[in-house]
């Protein structure tokens, strides 16, 4: 592998953690035997990871995400029992941050099966919504919304230049191997007043970005920014605290240039370090519980990776989660199944949630405390 940055070409880099398991997660939930490691760059602080042998036939062919259902979303967050799912957040955060008027040129870049347009498009039927992905699977979602002369797979036509005041691009520039070249692309689709607005993993805020081996960039505020100066944008808005565990941009083409954030780099360390600890954490929480039938809160990718190290998986009995969109479907062979529907045998409950919202969460959950079980977080403190 070529270990210079893929931000800012820097060959100042540090491999500062690489996994021992034999076996990787992508963010779909897939094991897949591997490793993961992820360098740091000293110089804008990106990290990045290893690019996958089969990158495009992967996102062409493989990568099918929220297709079981035509409203499949994920969970964004839940209070007083009341689910916001990720899209409804993320439309809200859009027209705080963007006035939208009639007639503006959108483009999605990465946009899979283009929720965010669709529901953009339902909000402000005025806008001229397009659409890019590298994949033809979702062609059958798309023809729902707009018409064909509106979308692009793998290149963009010579007369989408210039065109649009708006791209968007949501959670989709972790995945590209080559995010210098596919920002500088869709720089030159703008019009020269026009702006970039995006969300990126926020590694810092949901440290499972950090092992997830499809997202070869972890973006910091720093090298975040680094990437969209160098294409071309000079104000640049980065914003942290909107969106739990992302990154919210908007990157103008024209305005006064803005500030580069100062380097986080000894935050990273410290992420590779839990991860590294982990293993040992839940393998020893395993053995204490040997013998004891166990569940797991939470089917996304935290839910996954515990499951993935349980050295006797005949232990674990189903997965927990809110979402009614998981709830019936399998992972790992095993039933998700709704919260409140936890079987009697279980006495063992791994917690597999985001550690920033995981006890919260579970103080929450009026329905546990009639059940005598014994939680395992993975932040390492006592239950």
């Amino acid at each position: 592998m070529n270990n210079s940055c893929s931000v800012c070409n820097s060959t100042s880099t540090d491999l500062i953690f690489e996994s021992l398991l034999g076996k990787v997660l992508t963010s779909l939930c897939e094991v897949q035997p591997g490793t993961v490691k992820v360098w740091q760059c000293r110089d804008c602080g990106h990290l990045f990871g290893e690019e996958l042998a089969d990158t495009r036939d992967y996102y062409a062919n493989d990568y099918r995400i929220l297709l079981t259902h035509e409203d499949e979303d994920q969970i964004y967050e839940m209070r007083d029992g009341k689910i916001t799912y990720r899209t409804d957040h993320q439309l809200a955060v859009l027209e705080r941050k963007l006035p939208l008027r009639a007639g503006m040129r959108l483009l999605d870049y990465g946009c899979a099966k283009a929720s965010m347009p669709k529901r953009l498009l339902t909000a402000h039927p005025d806008l001229a919504v397009h659409l890019f992905d590298v994949s033809p699977m979702y062609q059958e979602h798309w023809r729902k919304f707009v018409t064909p002369e509106r979308w692009a797979i793998d290149v963009a036509p010579e007369s989408w230049h210039g065109s649009f005041d708006v791209v968007t691009s949501f959670f989709a520039l972790e995945h590209i191997p080559k995010p210098q070249e596919s920002v500088r692309n869709l720089r030159r689709l703008l019009r020269e007043d026009g702006c970039f607005y995006g969300i990126v993993p926020d590694t810092a805020g949901n440290v499972s970005d950090f092992v997830v081996v499809d997202h070869v960039n972890h973006f910091t505020e720093t090298s975040l920014f680094v990437l969209l100066r160098n294409a071309g944008f000079t104000q640049i808005d980065i914003d942290r605290s909107v969106h739990r565990g992302a990154l919210v941009f908007v990157a103008r083409c024209t305005g006064p240039a803005s500030v580069k954030p100062p380097l986080e780099l000894p935050v990273a360390r410290d992420i590779a370090a839990f991860w590294t600890a982990l293993t040992e954490r839940i393998r020893s929480a395993a053995l204490r519980h040997a013998g004891r039938p166990a569940a797991i809160y939470g089917s996304g990718f935290y839910g996954a990776y515990v499951a993935s190290l349980l050295q006797q998986p005949e232990q674990l009995h189903c997965f927990l989660d809110a979402s009614p969109y998981q709830q019936g479907k399998t992972l790992m062979e095993r039933p998700i199944l709704a919260p409140t529907a936890l079987p009697a045998e279980v006495q063992v409950m791994y917690v597999g949630l985001n550690p920033s919202i995981a006890r919260s969460t579970v103080a929450a959950m009026d329905w546990l405390r009639e059940r005598n079980i014994q939680l395992v977080y993975l932040d390492g403190e006592p239950a």
